[in-house]
C-alpha cells in the first residue's frame, strides 16, 4: 500500500504522537491488578496436601 506521507527531511522535528499510549497502560493495570487478584485468592484459599486441617471429598470427619 503507499503511503501518502512524503518523508520528512533530516534535520526538521517530528512531534511525538501519543496514539494508543491510553490504551497501552490501561491494558497493563489491567494484568497486574489480575495477577495481584489471582495470588490474593490463592493464599487466602490454598491449603496443602498434607494439611491436617484439610478434609477429603466424602469424609464425615467435618460433619459431626
Amino acid at each position: 500500500m503507499h503511503d501518502s506521507h512524503a518523508p520528512e527531511p533530516a534535520g526538521r522535528h517530528i512531534p511525538f504522537k501519543q496514539e494508543g499510549w491510553g490504551i497501552a497502560l490501561l491494558i497493563c493495570v489491567l494484568a497486574v491488578g489480575s495477577a495481584l487478584g489471582a495470588f490474593y485468592v490463592h493464599t487466602s484459599t490454598y491449603k496443602h496436601p498434607t494439611d491436617v486441617r484439610a478434609h477429603a471429598v466424602g469424609d464425615d470427619r467435618g460433619e459431626h
